[in-house]
C-alpha cells in the first residue's frame, strides 16, 4: 500500500459487481480504505467474486446510513461528477487536481465520492462534497462505469503520489464532521437574520460551503465561526434587544439573495 490518507466512497451503490471491482481497484493502486453509504446489498459473494484477491479490502470495507457520517473524519471531501449543472461548474478535472489533493493527503484524509450508477451524486450529495472532480471523457457519453470511475481516480491519484516532488509543508484542517456541523449553524443563523432565503437556503449555502471546502478550515477558524453563528443566533433571537433595535434587523432585498451587503436602517 502506497497511501493511507485517501477514503473511498461508494453513495447508495446498486451493483455488487461494482463494489467488488472498486475493491479490485483499490488494491491494484496501493489504497485500501473503501466505504460504502447504503448500498442496496452487501451479499459478499457477487462482491468478492469481483474482487479476486482483494477480498480482505472488501471485507474490511466500512458501511454507513448516510454520507455525512461517511466523511465525517475526513478534511476535504471530494465528489466526482460527469454532469453540468449550476452547483458542478467548479469541479476540476482529476489530473488537474491529483497533484494537490495528494500533497493535502499527507496531512489530512481526503474522500473522494462516488455515486450511484445510475444518476450519480445528487444535488443533496453535493451539500458535503464542497470540492469536485471530473473525469473527462466523450460528451456524447461522459458517464463512466463506477468501478471504472473508481479505477481512474485511484490510477490518476498513484501517479501523483509516485510523483517525484520538492517536500511541502501542509496544515492540517479540521474534520468534515465539525465543519458541517458549523455550516449548519451559520445557515440556521442565517436564516433567523433574513439573509438566506427561507424556500431556498441552498441557493446561497452551495457557494458558502464550496468556499470553505476550497480553502479548508483550521481548528481555531472553526472556532471563529462557530462563535459567529451563536452571536448572529444570539442577536436574532434576543427579544429585549431586537425590540429595542430593530432597526438593525432590517436587510434590503438584494441582501437577503446574497447580492449585496446588508442595509442598515437607523430610526430617525
Amino acid at each position: 500500500m502506497i497511501a493511507s490518507g485517501f477514503a473511498f466512497v461508494l453513495v447508495r451503490p446498486k451493483s455488487p459487481g461494482n463494489m467488488g471491482a472498486a475493491a479490485r481497484a483499490l488494491k491494484n493502486m496501493g489504497f485500501a480504505d473503501l466505504r460504502f453509504v447504503a448500498p442496496e446489498s452487501r451479499d459478499a459473494r457477487p462482491e468478492i467474486a469481483m474482487a479476486v484477491h482483494a477480498g480482505e479490502v472488501y471485507t474490511a470495507a466500512t458501511t454507513y446510513p448516510d454520507l455525512p457520517l461517511a466523511v465525517a473524519d475526513c478534511a476535504i471531501v471530494v465528489g466526482t461528477t460527469a454532469h453540468a449543472g449550476p452547483y458542478r461548474s467548479q469541479a476540476r478535472p482529476l489530473r488537474e487536481a491529483a497533484a494537490e489533493l495528494t500533497s493535502l493527503s499527507t496531512a489530512n484524509r481526503i474522500a473522494i465520492v462516488f455515486g450511484p450508477e445510475d444518476f450519480g451524486l445528487s444535488n443533496d450529495d453535493l451539500k458535503h462534497c464542497p470540492r469536485l472532480i471530473t473525469i473527462p471523457a466523450d460528451p456524447d457519453y461522459p458517464s463512466l462505469n463506477l468501478a471504472q470511475a473508481v479505477m481512474l481516480s485511484t490510477y490518476e491519484l498513484r501517479l501523483a503520489l509516485t510523483a517525484p516532488s520538492a517536500p511541502v509543508v501542509v496544515e492540517e484542517f479540521a474534520a468534515a464532521g465539525a465543519v458541517q456541523a458549523m455550516l449548519d449553524r451559520l445557515a440556521q443563523a442565517l436564516l433567523q437574520i433574513g439573509f438566506l432565503a427561507k424556500d431556498n437556503p441552498d441557493h446561497i449555502m452551495f457557494t458558502i460551503r464550496e468556499i470553505f471546502g476550497r480553502s479548508g478550515l483550521r481548528a481555531r477558524e472553526l472556532e471563529i465561526f462557530n462563535g459567529i453563528a451563536r452571536q448572529i443566533q444570539w442577536f436574532a433571537t434576543d427579544t429585549r434587544r431586537s425590540s429595542a433595535e430593530p432597526s438593525k434587523r432590517v436587510l434590503t432585498k438584494a441582501a437577503a439573495r446574497g447580492l449585496a451587503r446588508p442595509l442598515e436602517l437607523r430610526p430617525k
